[in-house]
């Protein structure tokens, strides 16, 4: 089972490859919170998450083909 992921914010720079956006590959049963664990995020850095448009917790259990959008702070001044 796959997602894409899409990155917005500064704290890109911890993701894989610091890429904006990736496919992450997952077993039935993972959530937003183990997918973040397994990629070794910090969950702090993930203000909001949308699903295929909608908002979303990091306790929302994953779907095969749908769009994550992870949303991290916004640093600058």
């Amino acid at each position: 089972m796959k997602v894409k992921v899409i990155v917005h914010g500064h704290a890109v720079e911890y993701f894989p490859d610091k890429r904006e956006q990736f496919d992450y590959t997952f077993e039935e049963g993972q959530t937003v919170q183990g997918m973040l664990g397994e990629l070794g995020i910090i969950p702090e850095l993930v203000m909001k998450i949308v699903a295929d448009g909608k908002p979303v917790t990091k306790g929302y259990v994953l779907r095969d083909g749908e769009t994550l959008v992870l949303l991290t702070p916004v640093a600058g001044g």
